[in-house]
């Protein structure tokens, strides 16, 4: 950049050696070649010729420089973003679930995309353009005060002035664009909830009131986008006069000096060439620090998340968890999402390696907040949660995680086959592995009918498949994982009674020599366990088998009737 805003900078100087030494016949005032031309007796065509090759010169070496640094800056720009994006989103993975609840998807996802994207831009394209101006307003103001210094400070008299209403202006953009940067996220959460819920939208024919909410967004982010088009559109007219001024008085002073015999007219050309040349950079300078604020803002955004902390977080000198039996003891454990409202209080529970619990209880009774403390999504607020009878802090997060299989409510599979779906939790497993699993889970029949068998595409959310298809397959997954701890969360929602049967069997295996937990909500599915707890309100009211709890007649009981109803003989009619 260094060379190419010295080439730059001597393009006039050809020219004005022409019109000094073969118009005027004068001596010339130049870098690196003055005194030897005019010592020199040259034949003026000679000087014609030589000032025509130097200018090509110019021209070569300046395209072989700006070549070099702008494919340079691209390779480093583009190559530094994607590391970043790269190690963002590793963050953001591992960032708890308390985060996560809180953020909403669509604004993340616009600091991994447009938020770095305008870093790229400013790294590549605003690199070039801050450092080649900068350095091409060096070179040329440095070559106007060698030749002369009073002619320099009338051509630079309104820079100043230039520089202040472009700072004034930068300041306030600044503000807009990042209301307009802030107001986009929100813009592209609305459209992503929208779009993850289309069937929920297209089913209730609330279209319109998706319109709406979206108009709304984007009528605010337009707003910000709007004020900062505005400072921008006042910006350039100011520069504009301003550079004009500067042109005038190099037009006015230069005519007077050369008429009062102190100034070449090769010297007025130079200094109308940088004047002209100058304030164009200016501008470039200007319109930089757009980008720049873009690209600062994002960052900013970026950082933020950066300096979130995980709520999970190993402990020092923690080890890896290995060959766990999966004995799992709620000591005093209570749990608060937000401070002084506990959503757990003091469980105490004691759960035999290989045995299976069903958690029931009503909604909101913490049956979800229980086991999500298995994992670690969330450490206790209080007490403590052993595994073999040490505290699972003491075991590194990710070690502790290969312990532990999900089968979810809404089994979440991804875009892909269905191989690479069974295969996710242990992505070595072999074709035969991955089979066997499958038929383990009754999923195997449906699987092979498919056209393309276990390399059959899943559409995004698995619309593709049935309800308990995607169950039958979210088991086999959790099979093939072989892990000693097994968290089932209401797996039988929403099916009908014959794919709940079938899912049902298919628990029974995944469950096998397994420590397991089930959230029921319907009691179908508890008679997979060896114990019942009950919920409520955060705290475990009843525990015990099926016929203990149906013996003593309370919270089971209850639930257990209102499940068990007989139909009614007539239809109720309203009165």
């Amino acid at each position: 950049m260094s060379l190419d805003a010295l080439l730059t900078a001597l393009r006039p100087w050809p020219l004005k050696i022409v019109i000094d030494r073969v118009f005027s016949q004068r001596p010339t005032r130049a870098p690196f070649l003055g005194e030897w031309l005019n010592a020199s007796s040259l034949e003026p065509m000679h000087i014609v010729y030589g000032a025509c090759a130097v200018t090509l010169l110019i021209a070569v070496g300046t395209g072989i420089l700006t070549y070099c640094f702008t494919r340079t800056l691209g390779n480093v720009g583009r190559r530094f973003v994607f590391a970043l994006r790269c190690k963002l989103f590793a963050h953001m993975q591992r960032l708890s679930l308390r985060f996560h609840d809180r953020q909403r998807t669509g604004d993340l996802v616009a600091r991994l995309t447009s938020d770095i994207n305008a870093i790229q831009q400013a790294i590549a394209n605003g690199a070039i353009i801050f450092g080649s101006n900068s350095l091409l307003i060096l070179g040329m103001i440095s070559l106007m005060l060698w030749l002369n210094w009073k002619f320099s400070l009338a051509a630079l008299s309104v820079a100043p002035l230039l520089f202040w209403v472009v700072f004034i202006y930068t300041t306030r953009i600044n503000k807009a664009s990042r209301a307009a940067r802030t107001s986009d996220g929100r813009l592209a959460s609305v459209a992503q909830e929208t779009l993850a819920s289309i069937r929920i939208v297209q089913g209730l024919a609330q279209e319109q009131q998706q319109d709406k909410r979206f108009h709304a967004q984007g009528s605010s982010s337009l707003e910000a986008s709007l004020q900062e088009v505005r400072y921008r559109a006042r910006v350039a007219p100011l520069v504009d006069l301003l550079a004009a001024t500067g042109l005038a008085l190099v037009m006015w002073y230069g005519a007077t000096r050369v008429m009062a015999g102190e100034l070449t007219s090769g010297d007025v050309v130079v200094f109308f060439a940088y004047v002209t040349n100058l304030y164009s950079p200016m501008r470039a300078l200007s319109r930089f620090s757009f980008g720049f604020n873009k690209a600062r803002i994002g960052a900013e955004r970026i950082a933020r998340v950066f300096e979130v902390r995980s709520d999970v977080a190993d402990r020092p000198g923690a080890r890896a968890a290995k060959n766990l039996r999966g004995e799992i003891e709620f000591r005093d454990v209570t749990f608060e999402y937000e401070k002084g409202q506990p959503v757990l209080s003091l469980i105490n529970l004691r759960i035999r390696a290989g045995e299976k619990i069903a958690i029931v209880g009503a909604t909101g009774a913490g049956k979800s907040t229980l086991v999500s403390l298995v994992p670690r999504f969330f450490d206790p607020t209080s007490g403590s949660l052993c595994i073999d009878g040490e505290d699972m802090r003491n075991f590194r997060l990710q070690s502790l995680r290969d312990q532990v299989s999900l089968v979810l409510q809404d089994s979440l599979l991804f875009k892909g086959t269905i191989r690479e779906n069974i295969a996710f939790g242990r992505p070595d497993a072999t074709d035969e592995q991955i089979a066997a699993a499958a038929a383990a889970a009754n999923a195997d029949e449906f699987i092979r009918q498919k056209p393309d068998g276990y390399e059959t595409r899943v559409s995004e959310r698995a619309t593709t498949l049935s309800g308990g298809e995607k169950q039958r397959v979210a088991i086999a997954r959790a099979i093939l994982r072989n892990a000693p701890i097994l968290i089932l969360d209401e797996p039988t929602s929403g099916l009908d009674a014959a794919s709940e049967r079938t899912v049902i069997d298919s628990l029974a295996v995944a469950a096998a020599a397994r420590t397991t937990l089930l959230i029921a909500h319907r009691l179908t599915s508890v008679r997979l366990a060896d114990r019942i707890v009950v919920l409520d309100a955060g705290r475990i009211v009843e525990l015990g088998t099926h016929a203990e709890l149906i013996a003593r007649n309370g919270h089971y009981a209850h639930l257990y009737r209102l499940q068990s109803l007989p139909e009614p003989e007539t239809e109720p009619t309203l009165s």
